[in-house]
Parts: C-alpha cells; structure tokens; sequence
C-alpha cells in the first residue's frame, strides 16, 4: 500500500528563497508520524511558484540531511515535455525515482490525443529508467484534467512506469472510475473521502492536513472509518486559499511565524483567520482519533 505522503507545504526566508533548515527540521517531525513518504512542491507545496534550480537544490537538501530517497516524492512543473524530462533525470541522479505529474497547464481544452501525445513524449525517454509517475488530476487548479481512459491508456502502455493517480479533483464518482482500472495505485487528495477510497481499494493519498496530523490519516486509511474531527478541519480549510491555510495551521503547530509566508502569487493569510485556523487545529487535537 502507497500510504500517507505529506503534501509538504514549502517555507520560505525572508529573501523568499526555500528555507532549507525548516523544510529538514519539519520532515524529519513528520517522518516517523504516519507518514510513508513526503511530497516536495506539489500544490501544497506551491512548486510552479519555485524555479526548477531551486527545487532541485532543496531536494538535494532534503537528501543530503538523512531522507531516504525513496521516501522522496517530487512534483514535476511545466508544459514542455523536455524540461519534465529533464527534471526527473536530475531527480534520478540523486536517488529519488517517483514522481507527481499533472497535466500541462495554460492550454485550453487540449484534445485527449494531444494530452496523450504529449503523456507519451515524457515517458518515452524513462522508460528505461526506474522512474515511476502518479499522474495528478486537478482540474480546477490546472485548468486541464486527466480524463480516465487517458489513465487507462497511460497505465497499460507504460506499466511499470505509470504508478497511479492521484485524484484531487473531489468528485468522488470520479474516484470510483480511477478504482476499477488494473494495475494502478488510486491516490485520495480530498481527506474528507479518503475512508470511503480505502474501502473501495484506494492505496492511500498525498495530503496537505498530512503536515499536520499523518497518524490520524493513516488510521482513517487502515480502518476505512471517517475521522470526523479532521473532516470538520478539511470544512473549515477549504473555506480559505488551502495552501496559505495549511501554512498558517503549520506555524501555528510549530510555534514558527515564518511558516506563513508565501511565494508569489499566494498571500499570507490574515491574522483573524490565523487565530480560527488555530482554534480549528486545536480542536482535532484535543479530539479523539
């Protein structure tokens, strides 16, 4: 089972570089907490707002402080097949072999074909590789979704390669189809059905409240039972920006103001909606789970 992976949420110094110091100290919170593997600079982690040096340089980072490569997962960014080639090659050189791709973005309404094209023109060249790819649905942040067949079609001409979905597009029904493909490991991104997924076969998630409470996620996941304290967290999160949310919740955790900065174009969230956040926290983990 692929299990808990936190979608790390990304800090940030004053200059807005990656703070690398944080990023290690929160991860190695996190790793023995439910956690099966970390996320680095997927949606949570505002990767298309990080330059592809700077990724890199704060996976090696992540690497060179004692994280087990393959307990590294890394998003891939942009709309040129080559330059996400190209990524997950310097990724490789450095141990790290799965990978989170979304489809590319800024095109309006490409065709299945084209998608698949353009699917087929990164896979090809790792194909000999030990790369393995969670294709990522998120339609309403990318503006391009993965339509199931497509799923299919990718899965049974690369295996090996194409490890699963991830399906954050919160249309259950949507889950439901992804669930009865062969072969492909299904990923919750909404927490709020992650018990539902895990009794239809779903092999875990990668999740932004998994910065915050792994353990609580992994036993949602192993028992199939809804934790109704972190639903009512995903409630009330969802009502903001989620990633500058989740940062504020991390701060608030941490005791570290400096978790909510962002990078641009995201925003702090405001002091007041801080202090709910925080009370919103508090409230799961004085609950039972």
């Amino acid at each position: 089972m692929f299990g808990i992976s936190a979608a790390l949420t990304t800090p940030f110094d004053t200059g807005g570089s990656v703070d690398h110091a944080r990023l290690n100290r929160h991860i190695a919170g996190l790793r023995d907490s439910g956690c099966s593997s970390v996320t680095l600079f997927g949606t949570t982690g505002e990767g298309p707002s990080v330059a592809v040096d700077a990724r890199l340089a704060a996976l090696a980072a992540v690497i060179g402080a004692g994280t087990d490569p393959d307990r590294v997962i890394l998003a891939l960014h942009g709309t040129a097949a080559g330059d996400i080639v190209e990524q997950a090659r310097a990724a490789m050189a450095m141990g790290v072999s799965r990978f989170l791709l979304p489809p590319p973005c800024y095109f309006d309404h490409p065709p299945e074909a084209g998608l698949s094209d353009w699917f087929g023109a990164v896979f090809a060249p790792l194909a000999d590789s030990d790369a393995q790819v969670i294709l990522y649905h998120i339609p309403q942040v990318t503006g391009v979704g993965l339509p199931v067949s497509l799923a299919a079609a990718l899965g049974s001409a690369f295996p090996g390669l194409v490890l699963g979905v991830k399906d954050s597009s919160g249309d259950f029904e949507n889950t439901r189809e992804l669930l009865k493909l062969p072969g492909l490991q299904i990923l919750v991104g909404d927490e709020r059905q992650l018990a539902a997924g895990s009794r239809l076969g779903a092999a875990g998630a990668i999740s932004g409240i998994a910065n915050l409470f792994p353990g609580r996620l992994a036993r949602v996941l192993s028992s199939g039972k809804d934790d109704p304290a972190v639903n009512a967290l995903v409630d009330r999160v969802v009502r903001y920006p989620v990633t500058p949310a989740i940062k504020a919740m991390v701060a608030h955790a941490s005791g570290d103001e400096a978790w909510r900065r962002c990078a641009p174009p995201l925003v702090a969230i405001g002091d007041e909606d801080s202090a709910a956040l925080a009370k919103a926290h508090d409230a799961v983990a004085r609950s039972p789970g």
